[in-house]
């Protein structure tokens, strides 16, 4: 009789973990080409060089030029040739403004393990932060946040959902 009580607290405790686990983010939109993102402070798990610094404040922000997603192959954190040159835009940006500093963000479509995405949007993120380093950007302009799964740019569950999930994107840049 004990055992069973017992088992049924921790299932009402579960239960009610599994809940509060849950939230509502708001979207965002992009002023450079009018899509969606997420407010980047919430529930984030910051990494990477400058990570204790005020970024992405809302306050006097500017965007540099170019593209601001960029995509990854399935299970990947190699940047694709093609992204290079607005990469290399945001570099020249940052190089120019060494006061601008800016968030990385990184995220995975929702197959796979809670830290293993966690870990890969890490990658991501990181991925395009060494290509802005080795073209000289301070590592101090340079916050990242892996999301994982947590912000799904689609919804859905096809192939095509999943590949937009997939990216690293600049969520701020201010300056």
């Amino acid at each position: 009789m004990q055992l069973k009580k017992l088992a049924q607290v921790l299932l009402v405790v579960v239960g009610v973990l599994a809940i509060a686990g849950c939230t509502h983010t708001k979207k965002n939109m992009n002023p450079n080409d009018g899509s969606s993102y997420d407010d980047p402070y919430d529930r984030a798990h910051a990494s990477g060089a400058g990570s204790g610094a005020n970024y992405g404040d809302g306050v006097g922000s500017k965007h540099a030029s170019g593209k601001d997603v960029y995509y990854f192959d399935f299970d990947r954190s190699t940047v694709k040739p093609a992204d290079m040159p607005a990469i290399y835009a945001k570099a020249d940006y940052l190089l120019s403004h060494p006061k601008a500093k800016i968030i990385l963000e990184g995220h995975t479509d929702p197959r796979g393990s809670r830290e293993y995405n966690i870990g890969l949007g890490e990658r991501r993120a990181n991925a395009v932060a060494e290509i802005l380093k080795s073209k000289g950007v301070n590592p101090n302009q340079i916050r990242m946040l892996s999301y994982g799964a947590e912000r799904l740019a689609a919804e859905g569950r096809s192939e095509e959902d999943y590949q937009m999930d997939r990216r690293a994107l600049f969520a701020h840049i201010q300056g």
